[in-house]
C-alpha cells in the first residue's frame, strides 16, 4: 500500500484518536515502530493490523474506524496526487474522472496496487464501484466523504452491494444535496 496511507494513519491516531496513542496501537498491532515515508510502499497487513488495534482500543466497529480514517486521508490523497486532479473539479467531477486518475497514478508508479474502481453518472448521482481483495469498503466510503468535505459538497452515500457482506464488490451511490 502507498506510504501516504501509512503516514496519514499514524497522524490520524496521534491527532484524532483519544483512546490510545500511536506507540500503544503499534504494540497492540504487533508491529515494529518505523518511519513511514509517503512515497514508499508498505505491506497492507500493517494497515489492517492498526485498524484491528484501533477497533479494540476505541470500541468502535472496524467500519467506523475505516470511515473516520478515510475522511482524514482524502485531503492527503488529493494533495499527493494533485497533478492528476483538475483545479476546476468538485466532488462529482472528481468521482466521474476517478478511473482516469487511477490510470495516471498507476502509470506514474508501477509499484502501486490500486483497487479496481469504476464510476458512472446516474441522473444527478454518481455510482462508484469499488473492487479490491483488500475489502476496505468503509475506507473507500470515508474517502468519498472526505473528498466532499474538501470541496464543501453535501453528499449522502448509500451502499447497494458490499464485499464485506458477501457481494463481489462494493457499489456506493453518492447523492448530492
Amino acid at each position: 500500500m502507498h506510504g501516504i496511507v501509512h503516514k496519514t494513519l499514524k497522524e490520524y491516531v496521534e491527532e484524532d484518536v483519544d483512546a490510545a496513542d500511536w506507540d500503544e496501537i503499534v504494540d497492540r498491532a504487533g508491529l515494529e515502530p518505523k518511519l513511514y515515508l509517503p512515497v514508499s510502499h508498505y505491506p497492507d497487513e500493517e494497515v489492517t493490523a492498526v485498524f484491528d488495534a484501533l477497533t479494540a482500543a476505541t470500541g468502535e466497529t472496524e467500519a467506523e474506524v475505516q470511515r473516520a480514517f478515510g475522511r482524514r486521508l482524502a485531503p492527503e490523497l488529493l494533495n499527493t496526487f494533485k497533478a492528476h486532479v483538475r483545479d476546476d473539479w468538485a466532488t462529482r467531477e472528481l468521482l466521474l474522472a476517478l478511473e482516469i486518475v487511477y490510470e495516471r497514478v498507476a502509470a506514474q508508479d508501477e509499484d502501486s496496487e490500486l483497487p479496481d474502481v469504476a464510476t458512472e453518472a446516474d441522473g444527478g448521482d454518481v455510482v462508484v464501484t469499488y473492487d479490491s481483495e483488500r475489502k476496505l469498503c468503509s475506507l473507500a466510503r470515508g474517502i468519498v466523504l472526505g473528498v466532499a468535505d474538501h470541496y464543501g459538497d453535501d453528499v449522502t452515500i448509500t451502499e447497494s452491494e458490499c464485499a464485506r457482506k458477501g457481494a463481489d464488490r462494493c457499489r456506493l451511490r453518492v447523492a448530492f444535496a
